[in-house]
């Protein structure tokens, strides 16, 4: 094989290759895009459940956090009641051993 036809196989091996290649590269760009949309449609919904799931934690805390107040609150009603009363029995006893010291010094 002389040199000229082996340049002439070699050339025609290169064109056949780079038209291959070429169609190959097409095929994989449009896949690529595909897979890159789909990609997106899948990023983009979960970023909407993140946001769905967020806003339902917040919801769900800030109940929480009402009922627990609301808890505290009467627990703190119910301890300033207490408090008064005992405040008051020691006020009514402290009188009455004043009034008891008062009469015996008299």
């Amino acid at each position: 094989m002389s040199f000229w036809e082996l340049l002439a196989l070699s050339s025609a091996v290169a064109t056949i290759m780079v038209v291959f290649l070429t169609i190959y590269a097409l095929i994989n760009n449009k896949t690529l895009k595909e897979e890159s949309k789909l990609t997106r449609e899948t990023l983009q919904k979960l970023i909407t459940e993140e946001s769905r799931l967020t806003r339902e934690m917040i919801e769900r805390m800030t109940e929480r956090t009402e009922k627990m107040l609301e808890r505290m609150t009467e627990r703190t009603e119910k301890m300033i009641e207490r408090t008064t009363e005992k405040l008051g029995e020691l006020i009514v006893s402290e009188g009455q051993k004043t009034r008891e010291l008062i009469r015996k010094k008299e």
